[in-house]
């Protein structure tokens, strides 16, 4: 077997592209070094970026690393920006090390305007106890660090020092296989030069590791009680133990499930031990357990976003009830939508269409309801409401004028024009007007009547506003339907 830290201690930055359905971008982000001080990154599709996954990894070169996965593929379609930083050769979270992520994090935010809150942290192979171990002192030094991981996963590697350097003597002593022999000499090696032995240097080793599993009392993993954390192995054991001849103390599987075991004992019901569930293989098909492709990619997005949360229309389960009458469409979506950024509330959009609301021909054209699930108690007012509605179809409009191709001469002003009007039976709050717009779908004005249901959910700590949208006049059958829409709504 290959020992991977001979293979590279010197990161170059190459990416065959056209592998890939997206493109990463090589960042440098110190132009002191500009061959090892650049990160890979790759966008979403959309641009819109709604949270940033940094994957740390060391003594691999990302043309080789990067292919083992599709983490940045499926984060691309769902808004994530992913980016790959090599740690170098460092092996802990020391001074140089967090000092290299921080420049990482900062850099990202800044070039790409991500959210501050929005960032995961992940470390693959040796760099995982370094992710754990930065993002511990986050939360335990809060002010020191301007960004603060919202949640850690790792994949396949140490998270405990002191068991790092007892797997090495292990190794050595068992000799296995001349690759694992190889790798324990050279961390044996470079541990004892750079922070001496766990014997003689016990607080040191304390100091960098994000768990110690041989100490009774409670050591850095304190600082991940409230934070989403995540361990992936592969755990066929038969394999190893056949083609290595690796037993189950021979793998850092027993640390890992003893820092989980920890934080649940703790409180953390985020702290999750994750078994592959594919065999880990490289990029040529051959098995390797340390694979970066044994996390489920899908899975993993999917968790991310939860964590993160960031809304997933898809697997999204509304809290409260209304009906979906038979033959109308749904959509949801998150508010703001993407094409009213003006919007400052924040929630959830979820709309029902009568059967005939796309079809020009019929009664029901541009008839149909959407409920704002929105947090907290925003400010609803008659101005709110028209800024905010003129925004919202301004928007929709706009979206639709290009790829309709609609020329300018049957381009309108959209107007909005909403007041307060009697308040409806169980309502907080009832608003009425019209919305005087481009029908883009058949290029020609219309105007929408409106009327807006408010009402307050103080369990879920959350304001719905109720919208029925209509061109037909309030003798039409078409409110009954959707005022019977309305009657469905339960938020208790």
């Amino acid at each position: 077997m290959l020992t991977r830290f001979f293979a590279l201690f010197f990161i170059t930055v190459f990416f065959a592209a056209t592998a890939y359905a997206q493109y990463p971008e090589k960042v440098i982000f110190d132009t002191k070094d500009s061959t090892g001080n650049a990160y890979l990154a790759v966008q979403p599709l959309s641009h819109n970026i709604k949270g940033v996954v940094v994957i740390l990894y060391n003594f691999y070169q990302p043309d080789n690393l990067v292919p083992e996965t599709k983490l940045h593929n499926v984060a691309c379609a769902n808004n994530l920006l992913t980016v790959f930083v090599s740690m170098k050769e460092y092996l802990y979270a020391d001074t140089a090390a967090v000092n290299r992520i921080s420049t990482v994090l900062q850099h990202i935010a800044g070039k790409y305007k991500a959210d501050t809150s929005k960032f995961v942290l992940a470390g693959y192979d040796y760099a995982s106890n370094i992710a754990l171990r930065y993002t511990e002192l986050t939360q335990q030094f809060p002010a020191a660090y301007p960004i603060h991981p919202k949640a850690v996963f790792t994949v396949s590697g140490p998270v405990d020092l002191f068991g790092l350097w007892d797997w090495c003597q292990r190794v050595i002593r068992k000799k296995p296989n001349d690759g694992q022999v190889g790798d324990a000499g050279y961390i044996i090696d470079k541990m004892t030069r750079e922070i001496g032995t766990p014997a003689v240097r016990p607080e040191r080793y304390r100091a960098l590791t994000p768990f110690n599993s041989q100490d009774t009392a409670v050591g850095n993993e304190r600082y991940l009680q409230r934070i989403p954390v995540r361990v992936y192995y592969d755990t066929d054991v038969a394999w190893l133990l056949k083609e290595r001849r690796n037993s189950l103390y021979d793998t850092y599987i027993p640390d890992a499930t003893e820092l989980v075991s920890r934080l649940l004992l703790a409180g953390n019901t985020e702290a999750e031990f994750i078994a592959a569930r594919q065999p880990g293989r490289r990029i040529n098909g051959s098995r390797y357990p340390e694979a970066l492709s044994i996390a489920d990619e899908t899975e993993c997005i999917q968790w991310i976003k939860h964590t993160l949360d960031i809304f997933d229309p898809v697997n999204w389960q509304p809290p409260y009830k209304l009906d979906k009458p038979k033959g109308w469409g749904t959509e949801h979506f998150e508010v703001p939508v993407d094409f009213a950024p003006e919007i400052r509330y924040k929630g959830v959009e979820d709309i029902r269409f009568a059967p005939g609301w796309g079809d020009s021909t019929s009664a029901e054209h541009w008839s149909y309801a959407f409920l704002w699930w929105l947090k907290d108690r925003p400010v609803v007012d008659v101005p709110t409401l028209n800024s905010y509605l003129t925004a919202y179809y301004n928007g929709l409009v706009n979206r639709n004028i290009t790829s309709r191709r609609i020329p300018a001469e049957k381009q309108v002003p959209t107007v909005v024009s909403i007041k307060k009007i009697k308040t409806a039976a169980g309502d907080a709050d009832t608003y009425g007007g019209s919305i005087r717009m481009l029908n883009y779908m058949v290029q020609r004005p219309v105007t929408l009547h409106c009327t807006i249901h408010v009402r307050n959910c103080e369990a879920q700590q959350r304001t719905a506003l109720f919208f029925e949208i209509s061109p037909q006049p309030a003798t039409h059958i078409i409110w009954q339907q959707m005022d019977t829409l309305w009657s469905s709504f339960r938020c208790d």
